[in-house]
């Protein structure tokens, strides 16, 4: 804990003067039109029950369920010096219920819990603050227990459980030079509670007026090495994309949504900033889906919609392209941009949106599926995942744990526990015949679903965003395994959002 903030300080003694502070917990959700900004100032971490021995026994026996025992036989699983915030707490139970007890929030060296729930009443949505859709049980996010409310913590927070509480993981921030309120239960979340429940309008709070181009573009088949391509927008001027909609006008498949690229060009460069299939980029990858995340969306009968910021200084062009050569059709498509960039802030930079897909047809050899590998500085918000299995028989590759590497650093920062945890669902079966679509994770759609010995094996695709954002000064690599020690093959593809500083 000490030697994560003394590193934080070191990676940020290059900064000097009155940093601009990121916005934290619930005014993080207020400033959504700052995504573009890049912090000096936040470091992200990911705590979870995955085997320190290298095994996989990530919770079923509890072994990692803690990090220690405290002298009132509670079961530490969170504890850090702040400020800070966590942003996400998760779990899944045995069967569908939580039997470890009560779950405590110690804030500040307090001697008394501010939180203390029964696990299961917690995640029940029924008692306030804690309501859904910032919590969800194991029916509405398919076998996991979530907890989306910030709850920011300013000198310590420790988090206990009754019993060892099996799987869980926990997404959060700490800070350097910002101050930050602890979490009471006097905090309001009603607004983050409407933009929730709103997920498929803008969430941004745009004051600026925001102009709008609409058109209808055909894309006929690829032909003979030519790859038919519709400019959507085009301007020589600064300004900011607060918007993307797409709506095709004909019945796409998921081969189609793969090869129908969305590319955008900043500042009149030849080399697209973002070059990528539009179905993964709305959020899945295996073709149309009822997604409605705060930031992405598609249904199988109308509009795809993208809100993630796009700032540019010079100028931005922005088409789609037809790559298949079996299918084309009408996509009827809307831009909504300002002629403004975002206001800079001192030793704070604003960086470029980007997209990267990737994708291996299919893994096979002893190392990770890596979704994104990037050098320079920059900042992560999501990341959609789809996984196909190269026979029915070839099952477990959702026990494949995700690891984030940053900035160089030797261990990954965050390491989970297995496909279905990351995206807050658990247990395969369970998991993959119950698809959910919510603000800030879903598992919208699989197929192919087949009993393989008691057990379901399928295609999936998921998706996740990390509020705040992961901030990167040098380098970030996000992989995953493909089955415990990478020893299952699978087709896996992915696309990450993200925000770079160019060189």
């Amino acid at each position: 804990m000490i030697n994560k903030l003394i590193g934080l300080a070191v990676c940020l003694a290059i900064f000097v003067g009155n940093v601009q502070a990121q916005p934290v917990g619930l005014e993080f959700y207020d400033n959504l039109s700052s995504l573009a900004y890049i912090y000096p100032n936040a470091e992200s971490y990911y705590l979870s029950s995955y085997d320190r021995s290298g095994g996989n026994d990530d919770g079923f026996r509890g072994t990692y369920s803690q990090l220690y025992v405290d002298d009132k036989g509670e079961y530490v699983i969170f504890e850090e010096d702040g400020p800070g915030c966590v942003y996400n707490l998760w779990f899944t139970g045995s069967g569908r219920n939580l039997h470890w007890g009560k779950i405590r929030f110690y804030f500040d060296n307090e001697k008394t819990p501010r939180i203390e729930y029964e696990a299961g009443e917690f995640f029940s949505g029924l008692h306030r603050p804690f309501v859904y859709p910032l919590v969800t049980h194991s029916f509405i996010s398919s076998g996991g227990f979530s907890c989306s409310m910030p709850i920011p913590f300013s000198r310590h927070l420790k988090i206990t459980t009754e019993k060892a509480a099996g799987f869980y993981n926990t997404y959060y921030q700490l800070y350097k030079d910002v101050s930050v309120t602890s979490w009471t239960s006097s905090q309001d979340n009603s607004k983050l509670i409407d933009l929730f429940e709103s997920c498929g309008s803008d969430p941004k709070q745009t004051t600026e007026y925001t102009q709008v181009t609409r058109k209808v573009v055909p894309l006929a088949a690829a032909a003979r090495g030519i790859m038919p391509e519709a400019e959507l927008l085009s301007l020589s001027n600064g300004g900011t994309v607060q918007h993307i909609k797409i709506n095709p006008l004909y019945e796409p498949d998921a081969y189609s949504l793969n090869h129908i690229f969305l590319r955008i060009f900043y500042d009149n460069q030849d080399k697209p900033g973002v070059d990528v299939p539009i179905g993964p980029f709305f959020g899945s990858g295996l073709g149309q889906a009822d997604i409605r995340s705060l930031f992405v969306g598609m249904s199988n009968s109308g509009t795809y919609y993208c809100y993630l910021l796009m700032p540019f200084k010079n100028g931005i062009r922005v088409t789609i392209q037809n790559r298949s050569y079996e299918s084309g059709g009408e996509f009827f498509c809307e831009v909504g941009y300002t002629n403004r960039l975002p206001a800079e802030q001192k030793d704070t930079a604003i960086g470029y949106f980007g997209a990267k897909y990737n994708n291996a047809w299919p893994i096979t050899g002893p190392k990770d599926y890596v979704l994104f590998d990037y050098k320079g500085a920059g900042a992560v918000i999501g990341q959609v995942m789809t996984v196909e299995p190269v026979k029915p028989d070839r099952k477990r590759w959702w026990e494949g744990d995700m690891r984030i590497y940053i900035d160089g650093e030797e261990k990954p920062r965050f390491h989970g526990t297995g496909h279905e945890d990351e995206y807050q669902g658990g247990w395969s079966t369970f998991w993959l015949t119950n698809p959910y679509s919510l603000p800030l994770f879903g598992q919208p759609k699989t197929k192919d679903l087949i009993d393989v010995f008691g057990q379901v094996n399928g295609s999936t695709t998921a998706y996740r965003f990390w509020p705040g954002k992961i901030h990167f000064k040098k380098s970030i690599t996000i992989s995953t395994e493909h089955g415990n020690h990478n020893d299952t093959p699978a087709n896996y593809s992915s696309l990450v959002y993200y925000y770079y500083i160019p060189d």
